[in-house]
């Protein structure tokens, strides 16, 4: 599943190629969570700004009636926004198909997903205001203090790598970059929430926004599925660098690794290293 990183780079390569450019024709399927009247909704409506809200891609459409629209865009698991050709033929498991044209430059964007968990639809501003009130905090644009992350964590009585994934508490965050943050401050995942101390929430804190900042430099993590690519079709480089995700043997202490399931998730964790 696309995580913040993942999500960060498509958000920066379509705002790089594609702000400016008008919507001039939608061809959409009838895949579940493809809003039944987009085409209608977006067609002929420029691209004024393009934003990341937490694992959601936000594009600000211009209406004649000067009231902001935004179409949305949540990739799920499988979900992809590629570049490609006008008039070029349907993609493996596409969706949805954005013709889009500024000044004499004409190029389509296409969703496509296999799993067809992902979500397009629009939104006005209320709508939006809405949405942005269902996700917590973002650590790549604010970090919390040690004290308010701990308060935060600890009113969650679970697991504290459960605590990660949950978005109303710590937008973009997945098991990816859960399970590696939680490594960097040694701390086990199954460690429950109110036995973490101070110290180490303050260590967790910054070790999340580390993994997080690596994953964007880096342009996100792929997998051995291939499933995340960028608009252009490129891999990330992310899966270089992982420090225990998918690994057999801790590179701290070069014990074995175990894997096991968390709240239904895999999980990676060096039992030596973190207590």
């Amino acid at each position: 599943m696309p995580e913040l990183p993942e999500v960060w780079t498509i958000t920066q390569t379509l705002k790089e190629n594609i702000m400016g450019f008008e919507i001039t024709k939608v061809a959409s399927s009838r895949a579940p969570g493809i809003a039944p009247n987009i085409s209608a909704q977006v067609a002929e409506k420029k691209i004024t700004n393009i934003e990341r809200l937490a694992k959601n891609i936000v594009f600000t459409l211009s209406q004649e009636s000067g009231e902001d629209l935004f179409l949305i865009f949540h990739l799920a698991m499988t979900g992809q926004l590629l570049f490609d050709k006008v008039n070029s033929q349907k993609k493996p498991w596409e969706r949805l198909e954005l013709t889009l044209q500024k000044n004499n430059k004409a190029l389509v964007l296409k969703f496509c997903d296999m799993r067809m968990f992902g979500k397009v639809y629009t939104a006005n501003l209320n709508e939006l205001k809405k949405l942005k009130e269902k996700y917590g905090q973002d650590i790549v644009e604010k970090m919390p203090s040690p004290k308010d992350f701990l308060e935060t964590l600890r009113s969650k009585k679970t697991s504290v790598k459960n605590v990660l994934l949950q978005q109303n508490v710590i937008s973009g965050v997945g098991n990816i970059y859960a399970i590696e943050a939680l490594f960097l401050a040694r701390i086990l995942p199954k460690t429950p929430t109110q036995n973490i101390t101070i110290q180490q929430a303050e260590t967790l804190v910054k070790t999340l926004r580390k993994v997080l900042e690596e994953g964007i430099k880096d342009r996100g993590t792929t997998l051995d599925d291939k499933s995340y690519k960028d608009p252009f079709g490129r891999y990330g480089n992310h899966q270089k660098h992982l420090y225990i995700y998918g690994k057999k043997t801790c590179p701290v202490c070069n014990g074995l690794v175990r894997f096991e399931k968390i709240n239904q998730r895999g999980t990676y964790f060096c039992p030596i290293c973190q207590k």
